[in-house]
């Protein structure tokens, strides 16, 4: 036999050849500091974040949802609409909203995805008919995605320009006059600064648009990577963005208490709020919109995480914890922002008002600008710096979510199923094309098409039409029946009353606003192209749902338009958990509850919410039954340990003493024929549908309840759970 190149690079990857090679480094040093680190509960904890049974899984869970509540939303927007429409008044407006509709909706979506727990799209297979929605809401997050980069770009463009040179630019200086200190430049407002400069298109001057895109292509480069490995790296980004996010957020709060002391900023903010603007449909409207934007509620993410990041938790106790952690942080949001330019504008001759033609979606940012432009304090450049790198860090948190939820839409979706990494990585290019693109229309009016008209308007009417087709065709008594088995407990009927009512109220909203809100943009009027493209795929988008419902529709089986209607909103039958054991408890559960019974027992058995519901005094009142020397249980090795010495045998003596009170949850080792009666009763009663049929000398098959080294474990019927697992390579069933 000759040796060939083929020959060598086999022998070279064949898996002895790799044994081997692990097999010379067994004695290093690193090879051991791995093996000892191994063996720790960090080391655990840390790489091996899928296990629900580590305490890195819970803090975890923890950190991601407190992170997601600090997206670009909640960080920016929200300061943003509060200097815009209104102040105080849109701020009190906001918190109302976010409990009246943010909370019982992120509730319901956390339910329904722990039920769905395959994304966004899937989770309607509940009400097929209304599986346009999901599609609705997959195209808003990819509409978001376009343009929460080039936010993080303009913060990315002042934090370099600012570490270069003082404010105002070198590019953005008007004149220069004499001081006491010599000349000194005097530079332009921050809108015309930024208009001219930064978002200037590309055919007027394509110098900036090439900064601008090779900023674009960092960060669209820096969310692939956040989101390549599926959600491993999805979960790991959020927690490596959660305590720079928490630093960077201590640091201007502290900033801001410290100038409040000084000039009372906050005070004015408070005492002279403008409270007639409270009964406005503008702030109203506004701040409706502004929650779906805070909250992330909506757009389908938590429908996708519930199933996996979410899928062991609380949903109720989940949206309550999100919820503050959100107005924590959007309330801190706004007063940041109210502390930093109230304050330091009393300190400076920059007149904070806003002129006709200015960009809204750039206030905050340019308003910061020109106060670090025209203040004398030295540190204000330092602040303006954290400030903008707040705002990237928040896109950065909103942009890893929203992908990942993309991505886990897509990859399911996918008849072909898309690699996750090739997906991500067209994705990641065709967010970065279509976010250059944005950049030929000036004045950023496809970012305000985008924000003010069709995404905002989009979720609101498809959160409308969700939770009616879900109360209405799913059924309120189906909801609550699947609440009550996730929950473990009776759903209080407040969570039903506001279901009912949040429909209502977001329909009076969206036509109060629209009945009384002028025609018109903030700082200057939109021309027509705008309101016909924006209004036009909002109602393209309310069309298309009913039209994918008839589409489906006309699939079903039936004789008539009502027939087929009536199976189209009937829940599928792949709708439920997609977890074999979840499913399993599931339909026990549906079963019982047909016959009016709730089995709250069924509720996640083997998982920490489960064992934590089982009493501790119930199970050592049935414990305390047993005699002294029964205590947990009897394992029943073989004959001959079961017999005390004095003859009499422990098996029987427990039996006798519970009167038969006992239940034999597993069978003795297969092997033994001896102790294992092979009359038909017993062989049906010790039937196990799950286990394989073994075959024995003899001829006969027996289907038992799994084959355990130990023998049978005897408990009292009072303990209401027993892990079974298996010792035998030919059983099927670990669980039952």
């Amino acid at each position: 036999m000759f040796t060939t190149r083929e020959n060598v690079d086999y022998l070279n990857s064949s898996p002895l050849h790799n044994y081997i090679k692990k097999c010379e480094g067994a004695n290093n040093w690193t090879y051991r500091l791995k093996c000892m680190l191994k063996k720790t509960e960090f080391y655990r904890g840390i790489f091996k974040i899928k296990s629900c049974q580590t305490w890195w899984q819970h803090v975890s869970t923890t950190v991601c949802t407190a992170c997601m509540a600090a997206g670009m939303g909640n960080v920016y927007r929200l300061p943003q609409s509060a200097l815009i429409r209104g102040g105080l008044p849109f701020v009190v407006a906001h918190t109302v909203l976010t409990l009246l509709v943010g909370l019982p909706l992120l509730f319901l979506e956390l339910g329904v995805g722990q039920m769905a727990q395959e994304g966004v799209v899937k989770a309607w297979r509940a009400v097929p008919f209304f599986k346009g929605i999901g599609y609705i809401k997959l195209l808003a997050g990819c509409l978001i995605s376009i343009y929460y980069p080039l936010y993080m770009g303009l913060s990315t463009f002042y934090i370099i320009w600012l570490l270069k040179g003082p404010a105002p630019f070198q590019e953005c200086s008007a004149r220069v006059k004499m001081t006491e200190n010599g000349y000194s430049s005097v530079g332009k407002k921050g809108q015309d600064c930024i208009k001219e400069t930064f978002i200037k298109p590309p055919l007027e001057d394509p110098y900036w648009f090439g900064i601008f895109t090779g900023f674009l292509l960092v960060i669209w480069i820096i969310i692939t990577v956040l989101s390549i490995r599926k959600t491993k790296s999805y979960i790991r980004s959020l927690i490596i963005l959660f305590f720079p996010m928490i630093f960077v957020n201590i640091n201007l709060f502290v900033k801001s208490v410290i100038l409040e002391k000084e000039t009372d900023s906050l005070g004015t903010f408070f005492t002279k709020a403008d409270w007639s603007r409270f009964t406005s449909s503008e702030v109203w409207y506004y701040a409706c919109i502004q929650v779906f934007f805070s909250t992330n509620v909506g757009f389908g993410q938590f429908v996708t995480n519930a199933g996996i990041i979410y899928n062991k938790v609380n949903p109720c106790w989940t949206a309550i914890g999100y919820i503050t952690i959100n107005l924590l942080f959007g309330l801190g949001s706004v007063l940041i922002s109210q502390s930093l330019t109230g304050s330091v504008g009393n300190h400076t001759s920059l007149n904070i008002t806003s002129n006709h033609g200015d960009i809204a979606e750039l206030y905050l940012t340019s308003l910061i600008y020109d106060i670090t432009s025209s203040s004398k304090d030295s540190e204000i450049k330092a602040w303006a710096i954290m400030f903008f790198l707040l705002i990237l860090l928040s896109g950065f948190i909103s942009m890893a979510t929203i992908t990942y939820a993309l991505l886990k839409t897509l990859t399911i979706e996918s008849r072909r199923r898309l690699k996750w990494w090739h997906t991500s990585i067209i994705l990641s290019f065709a967010g970065y094309v279509l976010g250059s693109c944005v950049l030929f229309q000036p004045n950023f009016d496809i970012v305000h098409l985008l924000d003010h008209y069709i995404v905002g308007n989009l979720i609101l009417i498809c959160t409308v039409i969700e939770v009616l087709a879900l109360i209405t065709f799913y059924g309120i008594d189906r909801i609550r029946s699947d609440f009550e088995f996730m929950l473990g407990h009776i759903l209080s009927r407040l969570w039903l009353l506001l279901w009912w009512v949040l429909p209502i109220l977001l329909t009076f909203i969206f036509a109060w606003g629209m009945v009384t809100l002028p025609m018109e943009r903030i700082f200057k009027d939109d021309q027509a192209w705008m309101y016909g493209i924006g209004w036009g795929v909002v109602l393209s988008a309310t069309v298309f749902i009913f039209a994918v419902g008839g589409w489906i529709m006309s699939r079903q089986e039936g004789y008539t338009v009502r027939d087929k209607f009536s199976e189209s909103v009937k829940p599928s039958q792949n709708w439920g958990p997609t977890d074999p054991m979840s499913r399993h408890n599931w339909v026990q559960w549906n079963t019982k509850a047909k016959q009016g019974e709730r089995d709250f027992t069924l509720k996640r058995k083997g998982t920490k919410d489960y064992t934590r519901s089982i009493k501790k005094s119930k199970k050592m009142a049935a414990l305390s039954e047993l005699s002294n020397t029964v205590v947990d249980g009897v394992y029943k090795e073989n004959p001959k340990q079961s017999i005390r010495t004095n003859g009499s045998n422990v098996y029987n003596e427990v039996l006798d003493h519970l009167n038969g009170s006992l239940r034999v949850t597993s069978i003795i080792d297969s092997f033994d024929l001896s102790h294992y009666t092979t009359t038909e009763e017993n062989r049906v009663k010790n039937n196990n549908p799950l286990s394989r049929t073994n075959s024995y000398m003899n001829g006969s098959t027996i289907e038992e309840y799994g084959t355990f080294r130990k023998g049978p474990y005897i408990i009292n019927d009072n303990v209401d759970h027993v892990c079974y697992r298996r010792y035998s390579d030919s059983e099927d069933a670990t669980q039952l």
